[in-house]
């Protein structure tokens, strides 16, 4: 009879050989999968800078037209001149540069859903003061999200969630975190950053590049993080003009917040009213757009930090790119902070 001591000694080194194998395998994956940082949106050297000493282009309630036509919750297509605030996808936004996304959202429940369009969970909506104007589900614009930071994986995105309406406040905070939940388990392509302030290059290393926030009165789940910036948000209208630079740097300074870091900058560069929105998107556009280098420097002269987010209507008109004028902007910042 055989020796049973060979035939276990000859099991072991079998077994052996298979781990070693199976270790290299490990290695080799990890290498492949591990991302050291180089550039962050498009910008070298930015890698070692906070969330917060960057700066996003964004757009302003970026769901609403981005699917196409609004519906009111009767069925009654929505006028677009005064709740149209985008005309390109969610795709398309982030083809042209976006890195920030404005979503306002409310439910709609199992009982209420109906075929394609009234999906049943969270939708996009553009509220008024008196009702909503219904656009597609949150989880088609994550869908895109997610699909193009896949493809483009040295980019960073921020979401901000805002603007529920009372009756949905509840249902958003039970449910938000099961939508959103193939990226907190990292199923997903992206997942979500573990604090809404993190070190980009860390971000882009963890594959962490997707950041939400969500106001509303409630505490969301982490890594759902809780809405804190300052806005220059006035409700205010236009009907010739733009913003000035000195209005724009006075609005955020003043607020006794911006000297503390963790509250981002955010420049709301649109009119709430006075012609309809795709016309007032025209007075802030084109040329307009080079003021945000300007106010970004007086910023940082007052506060020793930059303009973090900027917002507008309408991404694609005019013949400058916001995200052209935020290159240059971040540019600047990885000069001074760096």
């Amino acid at each position: 009879t055989s020796d049973p001591r060979a035939k276990s000694s000859g099991i072991n080194a079998e077994y052996g050989e298979i781990m070693r194998v199976a270790l290299v395998f490990v290695l080799i994956v990890g290498a492949v999968n591990a991302r050291t940082c180089t550039k962050v949106n498009g910008i070298s050297g930015a890698c070692g800078l906070h969330l917060n000493y960057f700066t996003l282009a964004g757009t302003h309630n970026s769901a609403s037209g981005a699917f196409g036509q609004l519906y009111w919750w009767s069925g009654g297509a929505v006028p677009s001149c005064f709740y149209r605030n985008q005309d390109l996808s969610i795709t398309e936004q982030l083809a042209q540069g976006i890195r920030y996304f404005d979503f306002d959202i409310a439910h709609i429940n199992h009982s209420q859903a109906d075929g394609d369009w009234w999906e049943e969970g969270i939708v996009l909506v553009h509220c008024g003061a008196s009702d909503c104007a219904y656009t597609r589900s949150l989880r088609r614009a994550m869908s895109e999200i997610e699909n193009y930071l896949g493809s483009h994986m040295d980019e960073v995105v921020v979401v901000r969630m805002k603007d529920h309406p009372e009756e949905s406040r509840s249902y958003i905070r039970d449910n938000l975190a099961r939508e959103l939940s193939r990226f907190i388990t990292g199923s997903g392509k992206v997942k979500l950053s573990r604090t809404d302030n993190p070190v980009l290059g860390e971000a882009i290393e963890r594959n962490e590049r997707l950041i939400v926030t969500v106001n509303g009165g409630f505490n969301p789940r982490r890594p759902i993080h809780s809405l804190r910036q300052v806005e220059s948000y006035k409700m205010e209208g236009g009907t010739d003009a733009c913003f000035s630079v000195n209005e724009m740097v006075h609005r955020l300074t003043s607020d006794p917040r911006a000297k503390y870091d963790y509250y981002p900058l955010q420049v709301d560069w649109y009119h709430a009213f006075g012609l309809c929105l795709w016309d007032l998107a025209g007075l802030c556009d084109g040329t307009e757009l080079h003021k945000l280098i300007e106010i970004n420097r007086e910023v940082v002269k007052v506060t020793r930090r930059p303009i973090n987010l900027v917002m507008i209507d309408y991404a694609g008109r005019g013949n400058v790119k916001l995200a052209d004028v935020v290159a240059q902007i971040n540019r600047y910042n990885v000069n001074i902070f760096t």
